[in-house]
């Protein structure tokens, strides 16, 4: 049972770790992501993308946050993703998974279900995300699938996420 998020692994790497054990620091230089939070002018924390990186044993792609200046690279968010090019609905089979095995290690989490919401970087509103958040001490995990409209230029994926409180707090204050 882990009630604190830290206790929590993606591909072996959990929040508070340093990126610097996972990744050179050539290659987070070489994947970070500039524009991710494009609207958020606080540059307190930055995000770098990995994409099948030979450890990698279940995601397709990680996403790392950590403070901008912090030579350690702190971790204070990691995503994990997979890509569903075929068929949403085996991602949403994965998400309900993935849930049951959260819900028996945060058993005392307040969990928050959600469905169908429209994502406000499609502008037609063809684009919806479905989730599960469990709110824990001190941080926040969730699993959502993303079904991309074909006009969009994304790959409907599963995103399981951790977060310290503080980074959530970050983008849900600098987000528009």
């Amino acid at each position: 049972f882990a009630d604190d998020i830290r206790d929590f692994q993606i591909e072996g790497i959990s929040i508070g770790d340093s990126t610097l054990d996972f990744f050179s620091e050539e290659e987070i230089k070489n994947n970070l992501q500039l524009q991710y939070y494009p609207n958020i002018k606080d540059k307190k924390f930055i995000l770098a993308e990995f994409y099948k990186f030979p450890f990698f044993q279940t995601y397709d792609s990680l996403q790392i946050i950590f403070k901008t200046n912090d030579k350690k690279y702190e971790i204070y968010g990691i995503f994990g993703l997979m890509f569903y090019e075929k068929n949403i609905n085996d991602c949403y089979k994965k998400m309900d998974e993935i849930a049951e095995e959260l819900s028996e290690s945060f058993i005392n989490a307040e969990r928050n279900d959600f469905q169908f919401k429209k994502h406000r970087a499609d502008k037609s509103g063809k684009s919806t995300y479905s989730g599960i958040g469990f709110f824990l001490k001190p941080g926040i995990a969730s699993i959502h699938c993303y079904d991309w409209s074909k006009d969009m230029s994304y790959t409907d994926n599963l995103r399981i996420n951790l977060k310290t409180q503080e980074l959530n707090n970050w983008i849900g204050v600098n987000r528009n």
